[in-house]
């Protein structure tokens, strides 16, 4: 026990002496926490502008235009007569999407034939191009709707479970708070290993004395900051938080020990803390899309899921979702929680291993990276 103690203060003595490393695992999560929800605060994204091109001119194609722009997810920009003219309103950026109400409109629906609206959207951006998209239909159902007179035989009632506004800071911002504790975990990490192999001081006592002691700092720093990210951060922000704060405590030791250990090995590579900053700097995006957040992981290739298998961050993100959004206890997350500790026991092996090789090299035969 008492080697344990020293290894965790010598970490302390090495945070203190480096404001870099320090702010890094002390107040990083923190302040990027504050920050980082802000552009999602509306949650749903309202009023796209498009352009509304008019070639039937009658009563119902204008009423069609002005039920458009009433709508929540629409608002209509401008009036054009000139199809390819609206289209480079969308390709100039000042228009998310044109629609286009054909000839014979109100003749066809007089008719009781079917009337054709087309919708062209910015695809290049996937937010604009579902929101246009699902309010033209809606609005094209309730008119055809209100004019039939007649109620459509089946009535589609959805409600989006664990996120009832559909909102964007909802899906994402947990997620990205998790991927927030792990790169500034793992970039602390390596700086803090470089340093600790540079220090004058005589690393005390055995390899798992310093693992040991390492891990003990980290664990209280970063639960103290998961806490303030998920407690704090999230009640200012209006965004729901439905786990039980034991389970999501207990879930995220393995997390910030996998972390801690993986951050440690890949500190063991380089001779520099710049490099390994620049090098795990790198994987912050590949590790986000990895996670299965921004596209389901079924449907990713298979050397894509075996790379993501690595990460701690696509079980971190996983579990802390079921638990955090959806409600679920540690045992129904167990999936996720276990293949944490499974990478907890893979990286704090691999970290003994370099940590003890590097002590039975000489210094004179390091090869700077």
């Amino acid at each position: 026990m008492k080697a344990l103690g020293r290894a965790a203060l010598r970490t302390l003595r090495t945070m203190r002496h480096d404001e870099g490393m320090a702010a890094m695992l002390m107040v990083a999560s923190v302040f990027y926490s504050l920050f980082y929800p802000t552009p999602y605060l509306r949650q749903v994204l309202r009023d796209v502008p498009v352009v509304v091109v008019d070639r039937d001119h009658t009563p119902m194609s204008r009423r069609f235009a002005r039920w458009l722009d009433a709508s929540e997810g629409v608002a209509v920009a401008g009036l054009s007569a000139d199809l390819e003219a609206a289209q480079e309103a969308v390709r100039a950026g000042t228009a998310g999407g044109v629609v286009l109400i054909a000839q014979d409109f109100e003749r066809h629906i007089l008719r009781r034939e079917p009337a054709t609206v087309t919708a062209y959207v910015d695809g290049s951006y996937l937010l604009v191009r579902s929101t246009v998209s699902s309010t033209v239909n809606t609005v094209a159902a309730s008119f055809g709707a209100g004019i039939s007179h007649r109620p459509p035989p089946v009535r589609l009632a959805s409600w989006p479970l664990f996120n009832p506004l559909g909102g964007y800071a909802n899906f994402l911002v947990p997620a990205v708070f998790i991927l927030v504790l792990q790169q500034t975990l793992l970039i602390g990490m390596g700086t803090l290993r470089v340093a600790q192999r540079h220090s004058p001081a005589t690393e005390p006592g055995p390899v798992w004395a310093t693992l040991g002691g390492i891990v003990v700092v980290l664990l209280v720093l970063y639960l103290l900051q998961a806490a303030f990210m998920f407690l704090v951060a999230f009640r200012m922000y209006g965004l729901p938080l439905r786990a039980d704060l034991a389970d999501a405590a207990v879930f995220l030791v393995p997390f910030i020990t996998a972390n801690v250990f993986l951050g440690l090995a890949i500190g063991e590579l380089f001779q520099r803390p710049e490099s390994s900053t620049l090098a795990l700097a790198l994987t912050a995006v590949p590790a986000l899309f990895l996670s299965g957040i921004s596209f389901p992981v079924e449907n990713q290739a298979a050397w894509v899921r075996a790379i993501a298998l690595a990460l701690p961050t696509t079980f971190g993100i996983r579990g802390f979702v079921q638990i955090g959004e959806m409600g679920a206890t540690l045992a129904e997350a167990w999936k996720s929680w276990g293949a944490l500790w499974i990478q907890t026991l893979i990286y704090g092996l691999a970290a003994a291993y370099l940590m003890g090789r590097q002590r039975r090299t000489p210094a004179a035969e390091e090869i700077p990276r």
